[in-house]
């Protein structure tokens, strides 16, 4: 179920002008999941205000239950929950979140692993951590 989503999100993204890149954080990223691990996902965004507002973008992955907005600072994240029991935590983030010198809570969630879907803009290539 997790490839079949990521292969659709990367897909989604690829064909998204307003998404630039796409990483896997959290516990899937890190390999420690269990079987009620949500999927954290962060989508790198210059319309990333546009998105939170509209929200229109969680239901091309499927039918879901509920969402709900979270705020973290940098990080504004759409929770959802699908029918078919996953649970998707997009966090929508803009392009300064990974400038360096990388913010000390963007180089945590990095530093405890990422795992990259899409980088249009080559963002995580060199990156320092």
């Amino acid at each position: 179920m997790i490839q079949k989503f990521t292969d659709e999100l990367r897909h989604w993204a690829e064909n998204n002008d307003q998404v630039e890149s796409v990483i896997l954080v959290g516990s899937y990223a890190r390999g420690t999941y269990t079987d009620t691990s949500d999927l954290d996902v962060v989508l790198i965004t210059p319309e990333k205000e546009r998105m939170v507002r509209e929200q229109n973008f969680p239901e091309t992955f499927g039918p879901f239950i509920k969402k709900q907005t979270e705020f973290y600072g940098a990080c504004t994240s759409i929770r959802v929950w699908y029918r078919n029991g996953l649970e998707v935590e997009f966090g929508l983030v803009e392009p300064s979140w990974i400038a360096l010198p990388l913010d000390p809570g963007t180089r945590q969630v990095l530093s405890d692993g990422f795992w990259i879907i899409l980088d249009k803009k080559g963002y995580f290539r060199k990156l320092p951590l």
